[in-house]
């Protein structure tokens, strides 16, 4: 039988990339097992959930690129179907009609958490007889659907946890459907997945305690059981669940920082796994080959910010430059800029320039902006030691001469400005650094950028001139007074 796994995450907010890393899992063994992934929506919550939370699910999906099989399915959709399958267990005696108020229920809670007992469900319901079931149907009470819990053990298998077991005692007479008609999770979910041929379930440590329930029900309609597997959380450096409070903690935000998407699916599956080896960078084909539900570890992973942006960086400098420009694009039009038709080539040496210095795409994109506008300060530290001494603001004002009298000429070629520039410095018998630093400082108020070569050919020889200019005056008005 093929393998059919599954992704059904909740519309009630971004995708966490705890909930990603769980869709990533599902479809690396999907696809390994040459099997099926499907994508469910879990929609209903009806007060929480959201058509902009389901439309931004989908993106977020496609943005990491997760393709699933077949259409995407609501499970409010199959609302009929669940009941019928709740309806079916009332008619074999596995269920039964719960007419209890929730007033009262509310009591029998307030009872137990006052006398510090663990409250359950306390059948009162379960041994109606049915003189008294049809008495109240007359009278038109309203009551939930209860499914029985025997006694005896849940026991199965885990693909991460191993053999798994809990005493049914611990659980109560859990609801099937609520006193308004409307399926509960429970049945929705083991319904669903009947129905959609789910044959390995992989997901979060903090379902096993529907696992077990699920488990029963799978049992009591005698359907097969899918394939059940279990993994630890994401914490956050502090060992608590990962979460907004620690930064970015969904997909859409790590995109906005300018995470891409090939580097963050990288990360997500080192995440608490491993392949065997000491791989890290790895591409789709490599996890696919290599992916095996039991190297999960049984341990919850700690999320490294720090990491992900060294891998992030990786990627990012090993993109072609044709995989890069539409980042770049997508930047400047969002900027409101433009790159001259014949700076073409010097905008895209600037881009190559910085692709190795930069861990994040918006990171590279910041920087861009030298390209644009001249700077509107210059870092204090550079200041104090290349324009406020005379020897480096000298050299700064003879090498800007120097450079207008060469005419534009010499800006074609990145080999003669650099020949220029040191021909310059070795002339006045100096180091080429102590030209080369005061003029980064002039052209991009930095003390550290690409190239100062490069940079000369990139900006061009009207804008070197009047950035020097610029700088030039500061000296005199600000420095020298």
């Amino acid at each position: 039988m093929a393998a059919i796994l599954r992704f059904a995450p909740s519309p009630t907010g971004l995708l966490h990339v705890g909930g990603a890393r769980t869709a990533i899992f599902n479809w690396l063994l999907a696809r390994k097992l040459k099997g099926s992934f499907l994508l469910r929506i879990e929609d209903t919550d009806r007060l929480r959930s959201t058509r902009e939370a389901t439309d931004q699910i989908l993106s977020a999906m496609r943005w990491l690129g997760l393709d699933w099989d077949d259409s995407v399915q609501l499970q409010s959709e199959s609302s009929p179907v669940q009941i019928e399958t709740a309806n079916q267990l009332l008619a074999t005696g596995k269920a039964y009609r719960c007419f209890c108020t929730p007033a009262e229920l509310e009591e029998k809670r307030k009872y137990a958490e006052i006398h510090k007992i663990n409250h359950r469900y306390d059948g009162t319901c379960r041994h109606l007889s049915p003189e008294q079931i049809n008495k109240n149907l007359q009278e038109n009470k309203p009551f939930s659907l209860r499914f029985k819990v025997e006694p005896g053990i849940v026991k199965y298998t885990d693909l991460i946890h191993g053999e798994t077991e809990i005493d049914n005692d611990t659980l109560d007479d859990f609801i099937l459907l609520r006193s308004d008609g409307s399926p509960t999770y429970q049945l929705a979910v083991v319904t669903d997945d009947h129905t959609m041929g789910i044959t390995h379930i992989i997901r979060g440590d903090d379902h096993i305690s529907n696992t077990n329930k699920q488990i029963l029900l799978y049992r009591a309609l005698d359907w097969e059981e899918p394939v059940f597997a279990h993994i630890p959380l994401i914490l956050g450096p502090d060992k608590v669940r990962l979460s907004k409070r620690h930064g970015a903690a969904s997909v859409e935000e790590f995109r906005e920082q300018g995470i891409l998407p090939e580097a963050l699916f990288n990360y997500l599956c080192l995440l608490g796994w491993a392949p065997g080896d000491d791989r890290e960078i790895m591409n789709r084909e490599e996890l696919i080959n290599a992916f095996v539900p039991e190297r999960i570890n049984h341990s919850p992973a700690v999320f490294d910010y720090q990491k992900l942006l060294w891998m992030n960086a990786k990627y990012l400098s090993n993109m072609a430059l044709n995989e890069l420009m539409p980042y770049v694009n997508q930047w400047l039009q969002e900027q409101n800029l433009k790159v001259p038709a014949d700076r073409q080539d010097a905008f895209k040496l600037l881009v190559k320039l910085l692709q190795p210095r930069s861990q994040t795409i918006r990171k590279l994109t910041d920087q861009l902006i030298i390209f644009f506008r001249q700077p509107d300060s210059y870092e204090e530290k550079g200041v104090k030691k290349y324009f406020n001494k005379a020897t480096y603001a000298g050299l700064l004002f003879e090498i800007t001469a120097e450079l207008k009298q060469s005419g534009s000429t010499l800006f074609n070629n990145i080999e003669e400005l650099e020949k220029a520039i040191r021909s310059f410095a070795e002339k006045r018998d100096v180091s080429a650094g102590k030209v080369i630093h005061p003029l980064r400082l002039a052209l991009t108020g930095k003390t550290t950028s690409p190239g100062i070569f490069e940079m000369l050919y990139i900006l061009g020889y009207n804008e070197v001139i009047n950035r020097l200019d610029r700088a030039i005056n500061y000296i005199r008005e600000q420095v020298m007074v």
